[in-house]
């Protein structure tokens, strides 16, 4: 008789929660309170996993002769939430524990139990792109060739902008504090500063279509994935720029690490990091932080804890993995899957969101002994 062995059980199914959806997931995101993780799919359904938890890795350890051991989950996790908003592609934190979520028709707010309560943004013309800055409340998004700017969330006032050479930016993104957006076409990076209208500071050819744009914490440094290019790097406050094209892959993702002036970045075969202690202008090697190890795919994805120094990694096998910021060793969490398209901590830095190519939601959770 042919006996098949039941498979181990891996780090991903003793800590994660996952869910499986019909569409691509776009992004992941926590809402302030960390009682949601909100996906947003490529067909337009945004799900909504509960962060209360019935059976917590903590609840599952159990030590045996001094060696602790954690149990599987017995049961599955609670059903995701779920609505749908036209053309959905980004979902952002909002007041109240609700997220904003960004489509075809403008930017609709939705409740923690899954409910459009109303419409936050609406335009007459398909937005191109959208973001919110916590700071200060304001809107800022992009359709037809302008860049249009509600200080505060006050729809009665707007600032607006052409972006140069008539083109049209698919980025756009706040600086921390709200008094400076940078918006980003495949011709231009544009930088304003925003006191009473949008001021033009700095613009930057580009010649490829932006991937990615992200601010420091302290609204110095920008970093943008270009598509060819590989990583622009905007020193704002001198108003030098460089551009790191020694990517192999498309620099689709790029975060700031809080604790560190550092930043990590997509498009590597392994999380590609720098210091800002030692900016790679004139040496783009300067500064660069060995960031675990060299995989066989290419990271597509990466995620910082907003207080600590850890890294999460996606590849384009499916692998997630976490690592300490300038150092090898690194954490194998998942070893196989769809290719991984969006990664978030919570803000304690206990768990992390995952949303992959194949329709996949997960929650992983970390016992709180396990990074100490």
């Amino acid at each position: 008789m042919n006996q098949q062995s039941t498979p181990p059980l891996t780090l991903f199914d003793l800590l994660a929660r996952n869910w499986k959806l019909q569409s691509a997931v776009r992004r992941v995101c926590f809402n302030d309170d960390n009682s949601l993780l909100a996906g947003v799919c490529d067909d337009g359904t945004v799900v909504f996993a509960r962060m209360a938890d019935n059976e917590p890795p903590e609840a599952r350890i159990s030590t045996d002769d001094g060696r602790a051991a954690i149990m599987p989950r017995q049961g599955k996790p609670a059903p995701l939430i779920r609505t749908r908003i036209n053309g959905a592609n980004s979902v952002y934190a909002f007041t109240g524990g609700g997220f904003l979520v960004a489509g075809e028709g403008g930017v609709a707010h939705v409740s923690r139990s899954g409910e459009t309560v109303g419409t936050v943004l609406s335009s007459g013309a398909r937005l191109a792109t959208f973001d919110l800055c916590r700071a200060t409340g304001a809107l800022a998004f992009t359709s037809d060739g302008r860049l249009t700017i509600h200080p505060e969330g006050n729809l009665a006032e707007k600032f607006e902008a052409e972006h140069p050479a008539g083109g049209n930016p698919t980025c756009v993104g706040f600086s921390s504090d709200g008094t400076m957006v940078a918006a980003a076409s495949g011709d231009y990076l544009a930088l304003y500063r925003c006191r009473n209208g949008l001021e033009p500071t700095l613009q930057v050819p580009l010649g490829g279509e932006p991937l990615s744009l992200t601010w420091d914490a302290e609204g110095r440094w920008l970093a943008l994935g270009v598509d060819g290019a590989g990583l622009l790097l905007v020193d704002v406050e001198a108003g030098q720029h460089v551009f790191l094209g020694d990517f192999p892959g498309r620099v689709a993702d790029v975060r700031w690490c809080a604790l560190e002036q550092a930043f990590v970045a997509s498009g590597a075969f392994r999380v590609a990091a720098w210091s800002m202690g030692s900016p790679p202008f004139q040496d783009h090697s300067r500064g660069a932080l060995t960031t675990g190890r060299t995989g066989m795919a290419l990271v597509e994805a990466v995620a910082v804890q907003p207080t600590g120094r850890l890294v999460a990694a996606g590849y384009g096998n499916g692998q997630v993995v976490i690592c300490s910021l300038g150092a090898p060793d690194e954490l194998v969490v998942r070893s196989v899957g769809g290719p991984v398209t969006s990664l978030q901590w919570t803000n304690d830095g206990q768990h992390l969101g995952l949303g992959d190519a194949l329709g996949n939601v997960a929650i992983v959770s970390f016992p709180a002994q396990m990074f100490k």
